[in-house]
């Protein structure tokens, strides 16, 4: 499209008229340009309430496992016997062992989750030191099923906490 010439400083120039498509295409990847930036925000607001639901999730799951020790004084009962060296029955053992067998399957899971610098696996640790010491239930069953679990993580609780 032959648009208004003029001369300039010598020079001629050609004065096009911007057409009504180049507008159109112009107005077009501005809204592209800004439902990207629209898209960005709200993957960035569904990551934060992602992390902040991973968070809850976590405190439900640390929440249950006081709770379950509260609601079954049966099983505390017999860890207390074992930590006093009192004889309990096969059964009695069992339950014991599976008790103790969840809470290092859940330790497993938080350890694949967290950051192993993070607050949260520092105090995990510091936990699970502390069963170790004074809970002997807790490394007999370590010891007898730590192959049930991958090699990272028993590392790690070889590393940090039952060998410490």
């Amino acid at each position: 499209m032959p648009g208004r010439v003029e001369k300039v400083n010598g020079h001629v120039i050609d004065m096009k008229k911007i057409d009504f498509s180049q507008i159109v295409t112009i107005l077009a990847n501005v809204g592209m340009i800004g439902g990207i930036l629209l898209l960005a925000y709200e993957l960035r607001q569904n990551n934060e309430l992602m992390a902040a639901e991973a968070r809850f999730n976590r405190v439900a799951l640390v929440t249950d496992v006081w709770h379950f020790t509260a609601e079954h004084g049966d099983i505390t009962a017999l860890r207390e016997q074992i930590r006093n060296e009192e004889e309990i029955s096969s059964i009695g053992h069992r339950r014991v062992d599976a008790t103790v067998m969840a809470v290092f399957v859940v330790l497993e899971w938080t350890y694949r989750e967290l950051s192993k610098d993070s607050r949260e696996m520092q105090q995990v640790r510091e936990v699970q030191r502390y069963n170790f010491a004074n809970y002997p239930e807790y490394r007999t069953v370590w010891e007898t099923r730590r192959d049930s679990f991958h090699p990272s993580f028993v590392r790690w609780m070889e590393e940090n906490v039952a060998n410490q």
